[in-house]
């Protein structure tokens, strides 16, 4: 499954649940459930549920895609998929401290 197909299948959902499409709303419900579900991971490993991990970071990733919707539909940010795709570039052209345990963040980038 590809990011777009999650960020398809959300905006179907939400059309076909009739959740509130209003972007306020949407935002401030979105964010919310992103950090209960991040929580909720932790909990996970806490508590060595390692069988509950992946469908609480399933339950993150759905939510993070949810807000890519909203920056995407209402305020014409740059497709989440082209965004991984240079994000994952630009982490490959970065060096690792072993010393500092740290990366590097080279000049003159998008993510700097």
């Amino acid at each position: 499954m590809k990011i777009q197909d999650i960020q398809k299948w959300e905006r179907d959902f939400t059309t076909k649940k009739g959740i509130s499409k209003d972007e306020d709303k949407a935002i401030k419900i979105a964010t919310l459930k992103l950090t209960e579900e991040v929580g909720e991971v932790m909990k996970a490993i806490l508590e060595k549920k390692w069988d509950e991990v992946n469908a609480e970071v399933t339950d993150v990733i759905v939510f993070a895609c949810k807000i890519a919707n909203i920056a995407e539909d209402f305020h014409g940010a740059e497709k989440l998929e082209k965004v991984i795709a240079d994000k994952i570039d630009y982490c490959e052209e970065r060096t690792y401290n072993k010393e500092t345990n740290k990366l590097d963040k080279p000049k003159n980038k998008k993510f700097v």
